[in-house]
């Protein structure tokens, strides 16, 4: 999608890998979705990755964490136009910190820790899976990536 200037204009959003004490991530089940996510969500006007993710992870899980290194950055290339995705490393969350989780209904009906190898296209789609497995290894390697990928 381009502007009336001719500018690319595409949205965004930021999301985090949250991992419990053995090393599943913390996904959610939006309610206005099919399929399962990573905490976070769309940047609102003017607000910054790391902004965004923070307030996310304020009101989908009634937790205040510190957010990490950006792992990675994806631009993604969809009919209805494009959207960049930034995925950061977030916390190990203590026992205290997961039974803290309080969910906005609203948007949340459930969260689960799930390991890599268990998250399946029938539960996340298949780029945003391509996403998160590259965000795994850029931490697992200490290096940021970058993608882009056409839908």
């Amino acid at each position: 999608m381009t502007t009336s200037a001719g500018h690319v204009k595409a949205t965004a959003s930021a999301a985090a890998i949250v991992r419990d004490e053995q090393g599943r991530v913390l996904i959610v089940n939006p309610v206005y979705k099919e399929r399962w996510n990573l905490p976070g969500g769309h940047l609102e006007e003017g607000e910054i990755p790391t902004a965004a993710v923070r307030r996310e992870l304020r009101e989908e899980l009634g937790l205040d964490l510190e957010i990490g290194d950006l792992l990675v950055t994806a631009w993604v290339t969809r009919a209805e136009g494009s959207h960049v995705f930034y995925v950061f490393d977030g916390p190990q969350l203590s026992p205290e910190q997961q039974q803290a989780i309080s969910l906005q209904k609203s948007e949340i009906d459930e969260v689960r820790f799930c390991l890599p190898e268990d998250m399946s296209p029938s539960m996340i789609p298949p780029f945003a899976l391509a996403i998160w497995r590259q965000a795994l290894a850029a931490r697992e390697e200490k290096r940021a990536a970058y993608l882009e990928l056409a839908l």
